[in-house]
């Protein structure tokens, strides 16, 4: 079986229950693969790597390369065209090749709960932007701990004295347009960071992405207006923003343990 996912400069697929391709390069793709149960025998430039579940191999642009599972086994793949995250920057600007070493140490259980997660968000029928754009971050953050041994770094940030005016700005900028479309750039943009940079320093004053921030606070106002208001819940969830009622459902039960409609009955 086969599953595929496609992003902007990112595939990701997994293969179980046996499965064999033919040898083939990629033009202009890094390859990973990454065994996640039994053994998948890789051959790359004609050497063969027997991997075992935990053991990854890291496959260059125009580097050919097959390999096989059996019934028993288990294969993510992930497929990226440049360096994640802008690592490697001065290789890339002199139009070097970003190398990595081909033997890759992981944790099985770790990716197979990531690749989970991000098949279940990027396979939703509507799937927010800001949320997919979220989602090709954390795997290219994934990348960045798998290739360069960077693990994620803790930020902290006291509330109390100081706060980036900056990012006060993209706090105020999504409270006054929470209902409307939104996406990581242009809140990078007035936070004046990179993508990767605002995402971590958002997280570390808030407590949440912005994707989340942004549901809670449509979700606030969903839940005052189901009090005050006797406007439909399909109504209240269109003019908030909500790709469907049933994001809402959702996104409404995770903070008050009960749908919209119970809610409404009981205020």
């Amino acid at each position: 079986m086969e599953l595929n996912m496609t992003l902007n400069g990112l595939e990701l697929w997994k293969a179980t229950g046996g499965f064999a391709n033919e040898p083939h390069v990629h033009d202009d793709w890094y390859q990973l693969t990454l065994p996640v149960r039994g053994q998948c025998y890789l051959v790359q430039e004609q050497h063969a790597y027997p991997l075992k579940a935990g053991m990854g191999i890291v496959a260059h642009p125009q580097m050919e390369h097959h390999f096989e599972i059996g019934s028993d086994s288990a294969v993510i793949v992930i497929k990226f065209r440049k360096p994640p995250l802008g690592s490697y920057e001065g290789a890339e600007l002199s139009g070097r090749r970003t190398e990595f070493r081909p033997a890759q140490t992981f944790d099985p259980a770790e990716i197979s709960s990531l690749f989970r997660s991000w098949h279940s968000i990027l396979l939703d029928d509507m799937p927010d932007l800001l949320r997919v754009q979220e989602t090709e971050l954390a795997i290219e953050t994934y990348l960045r701990r798998m290739l360069m041994g960077q693990e994620n770094e803790i930020e902290t940030v006291d509330t109390g004295t100081f706060i980036d005016p900056h990012l006060r700005r993209v706090l105020d900028y999504i409270h006054s347009a929470y209902t409307g479309p939104m996406d990581i750039d242009s809140m990078a943009v007035v936070a004046h960071q990179s993508r990767y940079h605002f995402m971590r320093s958002f997280k570390a004053l808030t407590g949440s992405t912005p994707y989340q921030y942004l549901l809670n606070l449509r979700v606030e106002e969903a839940s005052r207006r189901l009090r005050l208001t006797t406007d439909s819940v399909t109504t209240i969830s269109y003019e908030l923003g909500f790709s469907s009622v049933s994001q809402l459902y959702r996104a409404f039960q995770r903070v008050y343990v009960m749908t919209p409609m119970e809610y409404r009955n009981q205020v």
